[in-house]
């Protein structure tokens, strides 16, 4: 959930914001529910000292009921708040979860008597239980905090009604709260694919399954930045697939996670140089495929450094003793990542504005909600049982194993080869432990931390927050 505070003194324009916000989502076709504060004569009680009468005006119907009086509250209370009134809002939210998910939800306001749980205090666990989209809460001036203690946490956005931009700064996180929304939507589709498919491929070792999943997610990332506002934003799709397979209850993590997030990057950055058009579109793909090719190269001069190519050269020079010369491995490299980067570029830019089939897709991950998986090792001894385990797959050793042996026929000593797999294991100890440590459940939290709630809002509509609140 996107929680807004509009903050302020009495008089400032918090609710005239709130009012002008919900209509602008309205009409837009987003679903709006919520009220907002109707201040009746405001002359003779002093400034700043509040209206006489406010109704509270329903953002979906217009409807207006009575809410607060004042100068009839009980001693040391300003205003008497009409009973049926606030009936009338606690069973509003009480009722709020059993509605459609809202996109926005306005509250007016947040002031003393709510503060001392007194007025719509009542109706925040409702409200909150609902989990709409988007929460807009107008704050009195010097509550704040106050709030933010009924929320339960921080405000993502505080927004000051008397600034000047005001009115754009919320209608900016409305729109950047879609397009982070449907991040989180497509980021867990790509996630699950890759961490069902995916593994299945993997672990069965088909071959080109790496050109085949690279396409795939560069279709995806073409889907979903085609309905965002910035679609730079769309290299968080990988960064949320990255994240789900962190938990696969299966097969290589490490690999995968590192190919996701560089492909989401550069599809991002080849569509940002030249364009969201077919152009582009090709060209983000072909960056995409172009790294799936090389990515295994360079994972394997990661472990084993130099000696990667030192065993290519071994091989090479054999070769060419026996009058089978081999190309360069720039060269072998060069023709593999081309193949790959026009398969992948080709796809993406034919099934670009297959609108149909993006519709399907994004129909289909709309009903299927948060992808329940599997958490990480909770400790580090438990990250490294399990790397442990990871490392004992043969397809991790038998490239370690055939280069060794390669450069031990060429005359290496055993030293070198011993060397070989030390390194191999040392380094693949420590990336698949951070990689099993990895809690993306708890990527949301530490993000808002950080001021980052936008890619915490994809996280959360992709995977679900940890106790259970938007």
């Amino acid at each position: 959930m996107l929680a807004i505070a509009v903050t302020g003194p009495v008089g400032s324009g918090k609710s005239t914001l709130l009012g002008a916000i919900a209509a602008e989502e309205a009409a837009r076709g987003r679903r709006v529910d919520g009220f907002v504060a109707v201040a009746g004569r405001r002359g003779g009680v002093g400034a700043g000292a509040g209206a006489e009468t406010y109704t509270l005006r329903w953002a979906a119907t217009g409807e207006e009921v009575p809410f607060a009086t004042r100068g009839a509250g009980a001693p040391g209370r300003r205003y008497a708040f009409d009973t049926a009134g606030v009936a009338r809002v606690v069973a509003w939210a009480a009722g709020l979860a059993s509605q459609p998910v809202a996109d926005l939800v306005v509250l007016d306001e947040f002031g003393a008597a709510e503060a001392r749980g007194e007025g719509l205090a009542p109706a925040g666990a409702g409200v909150l239980a609902a989990a709409p989209a988007s929460l807009a809460v107008a704050v009195r001036e010097g509550l704040l905090a106050d709030a933010e203690a009924w929320l339960g946490r921080p405000f993502d956005v505080v927004v000051d009604a008397g600034a000047t931009g005001a009115g754009d700064r919320l209608r900016e996180a409305c729109l950047a709260r879609d397009d982070w929304t449907r991040v989180g939507l497509f980021g867990a589709g790509a996630g699950g694919i890759e961490f069902t498919v995916g593994s299945a491929l993997h672990t069965a070792r088909v071959p080109m399954r790496g050109l085949g999943l690279a396409t795939t997610q560069s279709v995806v990332l073409s889907f979903a930045g085609d309905g965002l506002g910035r679609r730079v934003r769309v290299a968080g799709v990988a960064f949320v697939a990255a994240g789900l397979k962190a938990l696969s209850p299966s097969g290589s993590r490490l690999r995968p996670m590192l190919a996701i997030t560089m492909q989401g990057v550069l599809f991002a950055l080849g569509t940002r140089i030249v364009g969201w058009n077919r152009a582009g579109l090709f060209v983000g793909g072909a960056l995409v495929g172009t790294w799936a090719a090389t990515q295994g190269i360079l994972m394997q001069y990661l472990l084993v450094g130099q000696d990667l190519f030192r065993g290519y050269e071994a091989v090479a020079g054999w070769t060419a003793a026996r009058g089978m010369g081999l190309p360069a491995l720039a060269t072998v490299v060069a023709l593999w990542a081309l193949f790959y980067a026009l398969t992948a570029g080709s796809i993406t830019a034919w099934a670009w504005r297959r609108t149909s089939v993006a519709a399907r897709v994004e129909r289909a991950l709309g009903r299927a909600g948060a992808v329940s998986v599997g958490g990480p090792d909770r400790t580090w001894r438990g990250a490294a049982a399990g790397a442990l385990r990871d490392l004992a797959r043969p397809a991790f050793w038998v490239p370690v194993a055939v280069l060794a042996a390669i450069l031990l026929a060429a005359g290496s000593p055993a030293e070198r080869a011993a060397w070989i797999g030390l390194r191999a294991f040392a380094v693949g100890l420590v990336l698949f432990a951070l990689a099993r440590r990895l809690d993306p459940r708890r990527a949301g939290a530490w993000l808002r931390r950080r001021g980052r709630w936008g890619p915490a809002l994809a996280m959360d509509r992709a995977l679900g927050p940890v106790d259970g609140r938007q």
